[in-house]
């Protein structure tokens, strides 16, 4: 249908099925047009970056209650004696972050009052600190900068709970249990294409990405390690690793421009440094080819891995690969002193060793001669060795973490491998001695709901983990010696990014539980979102030290790190009734990448059909096609997977949205005592836009729910469901309009880190209370009228007068004398080929056959049905089963090339209602045909570019 907008009269002209959808070409208003579209806010309106360059004090609101005698007073002041040796003054930063912390409390700080002093104790691990607080002084020793560090904001946050400059007397001594905390720039770029920057790159710009007060609100938070993205994709998806840094004898054109990034990396080492964070650099190496004829090829022949199109992959396991990893690591690690180390993507996302011909679920094959002649763990173990050997000869203290990104399934359908095959878990117990292996701590976590298992892929807050398994892995890695790193979110995931953080702290809680029971040392925080500084982070660091709490007190003691004493209980009602609620996010990836509840304030809503394709929700624009994405449209079933129907889906987000408001109703209640602290009235803030998200989410799904139910009634019942529509509508205009209230006030609302700008905003709100006003005003009306006259609604949509190409199955005792047979029309002219369909109680059965008008019979290579179930719902694609010797001929000729038997119940056809279908096949000859002409769509992952307007219908007769 062309994009327009539906006048009344128009309306009706379509709804009575006079009026073809093809027919129509009037210039008007489209809420689908990506012109239409408010634009994208400029980087000047992410003052949330200015916001985290801010001093991390400011005002402390002591509660003034009387010390007693089971604390020491330091309200007279603080004195600091800083014994501890600094020689590289790493410690300058938490000076003078404590007189910073004194002077916003109103703490006198100088040579009076309360002695804090620092000392050395080679008998404390790395962050290890003990603090030995009496009535005049606390010593706070360790054996290394960061335990003294660690100690001092522990006196912070001491004072912080309690509520008053004063500290419990005593000795505490916490040790890190995970040793290890990275997270990521929360702004920092991707270095991806498709988004408003571009391919940005944060070490190749002069961007400061790392505001020291931002340092100091990680460092405060636990945070101990960033990555920096150096390897990624482009559109070509050529790697952008190793040989944009360094060149080697085995790639000696490579490093081009290599220096300035270098010492990019190297001041962002410096700086980060100061306040106790290490860099990691994050990769997928080994990734390079060798065009055929490449001398090096020639030079070193082990070089030749796999052979794909024209080139071939370096294999690491001989000679020349080993070399090139070494020599790349190498020269790194010494162009940048202080380097904190690499996480390798060893094996998932590029091509990276030979290994990589091995699907982690099972199957595929090693064609390299030298790596298809040993275990599948001896291959990782090459490239590991050398690159760990690299990077320990250069700097001895960096660590190499090898990360096995596993998240199958990530869209779950029927016969997709749910399990790893067995050589991964062959991989723990022969990781090289100093490697730490990374492994997705909840894909593959199962839940039942309604009956039916559901299998989680990457990344889950709503599900806390661990999966079988992460655990296996783990187990098997402890056994070994080898340490363990946990991939989890943190702040967000990729069920809901456009906030800062979600208010859930009792699942990190379970998540540490698990970690620390498993003997995890290691954990990376975030991929791309996730990151914000937050009462999450703060979490990790709260569950990393020292003993571990039961959950009521550890909850007790993170809101009072944040809220009033006499507040604690009412918050932490709140946080678990979000928890709760939170938990019943539907666990399917697709779920994320596509369903309402990142940006569903500013979907439109159809209630005139269109059938339009879903966007993705972590990009603005296509990293095929660098186009922005046009916004949603009412194809809600590519959201979730077959698995679930949309009644079970709305009664999921009904949960997560009722028990949101609950926690939302108690943590409103606060707001009148915080008029005057902006943190905690923007923490009230984030919980009310995730509600009006969750909310705006589960009324997307309803509407379109209600809406097919609509156009497939008959009287009575239709007015009572319009009007159910009208007010869903009426509430997303109150709902967006509060949203964009709550934007103007926290420039973090609506800004997704992996799509480098904005989901929503207040302008484009407005635009959707605009386009919701515009269905009230003229599309409600015209259906009213519709159904007052009892016609039937949209019958061209909905298959009860069908328009377009249109195919028939007979019944299947009769499809002999009665079938019909139709041509194949788009592609390639394959001469003499045709289907028919037919169906008996059971079965749809679909017959391909060719008459052989060409001069000779026809032979297929392969043949696919793409069927759609019901409208909206993705098509579902069924391989034929081609026929060895064709059956012989049938009146007119026709022989049998091809069949495909498919359970109607299957289908959801117990009343054989028309669906729509195409049909692929391509024979010897390499010719590609379909039954209807395809037009592709850009790529979506895992939608792939079917596109359901080349479908035609299949009516039952």
């Amino acid at each position: 249908m062309t994009m327009m907008r539906l006048s009344g009269l128009l309306l009706l002209l379509l709804l009575s099925g006079k009026m073809s959808g093809q027919a129509v070409h009037q210039e008007a208003y489209d809420p689908l047009a990506v012109s239409g579209q408010p634009p994208q806010p400029s980087r000047d309106a992410w003052r949330f970056v200015e916001d985290l360059k801010s001093p991390f004090w400011t005002d402390i609101t002591w509660e003034n209650r009387k010390p007693d005698a089971r604390h020491a007073d330091l309200r007279k002041g603080i004195r600091l004696q800083t014994g501890f040796p600094d020689p590289r003054q790493r410690l300058e930063t938490v000076y003078q972050d404590l007189r910073n912390f004194c002077k916003a409390g109103g703490i006198p700080f100088g040579d009076g009052g309360y002695l804090v002093r620092t000392e050395k104790d080679p008998s404390l691990k790395e962050e290890e600190f003990r603090v030995i607080v009496g009535k005049s002084s606390v010593r706070v020793t360790a054996g290394d900068t960061e335990g003294i560090r660690r100690g001092i904001f522990y006196l912070q946050d001491e004072m912080l709970r309690i509520g008053d400059p004063a500290l419990p007397l005593g000795t505490v001594q916490k040790n890190p249990e995970v040793k290890r905390r990275i997270s990521r720039c929360f702004f920092a770029p991707i270095k991806r294409p498709g988004n408003q920057a571009g391919i940005g790159d944060e070490l190749a710009d002069d961007i400061d990405y790392y505001p020291d007060e931002y340092l100091n609100r990680l460092s405060h938070e636990g945070v101990n390690g960033l990555w920096v993205t150096v390897s990624s994709k482009d559109g070509n998806e050529n790697s952008v690793g190793f040989t944009d840094l360094v060149s080697t004898e085995i790639t000696p054109q490579a490093g081009v421009g290599g220096e300035k990034r270098l010492a990019k990396l190297q001041q962002i080492v410096n700086k980060c440094l100061r306040y106790g964070i290490r860099i990691y650099i994050k990769t997928m190496e080994p990734h390079v080819r060798f065009e055929k004829g490449d001398p090096m090829l020639e030079k070193y022949p082990d070089l030749a891995g796999r052979l794909s199109g024209n080139s071939y992959f370096l294999c690491a396991s001989g000679t020349a690969g080993q070399k090139y990893l070494y020599q790349s690591v190498n020269k790194i690690f010494r162009a940048v002193p202080g380097l904190g180390g690499i996480i390798n993507i060893s094996h998932g996302e590029l091509y990276t060793t030979c290994l990589s011909a091995l699907p982690a679920t099972g199957g595929g094959k090693i064609s390299c001669p030298r790596c298809s002649a040993m275990p599948p763990w001896q291959i990782l173990h090459h490239s590991l060795s050398a690159m760990n050997k690299g990077m320990k000869d250069a700097e001895p203290g960096a660590e190499l973490i090898s990360w096995l990104y596993m998240p199958q399934p990530q869209f779950q359908t029927k016969g997709a491998p749910t399990t790893l095959a067995d050589w991964v878990f062959e991989i723990p117990s022969h990781t090289p001695e100093g490697v730490v292996l990374q492994f997705n701590f909840e894909s593959g976590i199962r839940k039942t709901v309604s009956g039916k298992e559901l299998i989680g892929g990457d990344y889950w807050l709503s599900a806390p983990g661990p999966s079988e398994r992460f655990e296996r892995v783990a187990r098997d890695a402890v056994r070994s010696n080898t340490g363990v790193s946990a991939k989890i979110q943190t702040s967000t995931s990729h069920e809901v990014a456009t906030v800062p953080y979600l208010p859930v702290p009792s699942l990190i809680y379970r998540k540490f539980a698990a970690m620390r029971q498993l003997g995890v040392t290691h954990t990376m925080l975030s991929w791309i979102m996730g990151s914000y500084p937050s009462l999450m982070v703060k979490a990790t660091e709260q569950l990393s030290f020292g003993e571990f709490p039961d959950e009521e007190t550890f909850l007790r003691q993170l809101a009072a790190y944040y809220w009033k004493k006499e507040d604690i209980t009412t918050v932490t009602r709140a946080w678990k009734h979000f928890a709760e609620g939170y938990e019943n996010y539907p666990l399917t990836n697709i779920f994320q990448y596509f369903g309402p509840m990142h940006d569903g304030p500013v979907w439109p809503l159809l209630l005139v059909p269109r059938d339009a394709p879903l966007s993705p929700t972590y990009q603005l624009g296509s990293r095929n096609t660098f186009l922005p994405w046009p916004p949603s449209g009412d194809r809600i079933a590519e959201s979730f997977p077959e698995i679930l129907s949309l009644e079970e889906m709305v009664a999921l987000c009904k949960k997560m949205t009722d028990s949101w408001e609950q926690g939302l109703t108690l943590i409103n209640s606060l707001a009148p005592g915080y008029r005057d602290q902006r943190e905690r009235m923007l923490d009230i803030g984030v919980a009310q836009a995730l509600g009006i998200q969750f909310r705006s989410g589960y009324n997307i799904l309803r509407f379109y729910q209600l809406r097919e139910k609509l156009f497939r009634m008959d009287e009575p019942g239709r007015m009572a469901v319009l009007g159910e529509l009208k007010e869903i509508i009426a509430e997303e205009i109150r709902l967006s309009g509060r949203l964009a209230e709550l934007c103007l006030q926290d420039s973090r609302l609506g800004f997704h880190p992996e799509a480098e700008g904005y989901k929503y905003y207040p302008e484009k709100l407005k635009w959707r209370i605009g386009q919701l006003k515009r269905v009230l005003a003229e599309d409600v009306p015209a259906v009213s009228r519709a159904i007052e006259k009892g016609e039937q609604l949209f019958p061209a949509y909905t298959g009860r007068s069908p328009e377009g190409a249109v195919a028939y199955a007979v019944p299947l005792d009769r499809s002999a004398a009665t079938g019909i047979w139709n041509r194949f029309e788009g592609g390639a002219d394959i001469p003499g080929l045709s289907w028919s369909a037919a169906y008996d109680g059971d079965t749809l059965q679909v017959t391909i056959a060719g008459s052989g008008e060409s001069g000779g019979p026809v032979s297929l290579r392969y043949a696919q049905l793409s069927i759609e179930p019901a409208r909206l719902w993705p098509a579902r694609r069924y391989p034929f089963r081609l026929l060895k010797e064709p059956a012989s001929g049938d009146a007119a000729g026709r022989n049998r090339l091809a069949l495909a038997r498919i359970p109607l119940a299957e289908l959801g056809l117990s009343g054989r209602h028309p669906v729509r279908l195409n049909i692929q096949v391509a024979d010897e000859a390499g010719k590609v045909a379909s039954w209807r002409p395809e037009h592709p769509l850009t790529p979506r992952i895992i939608l792939g570019t079917q596109n359901s307007a080349d479908l035609g219908w299949l009516i039952f007769k």
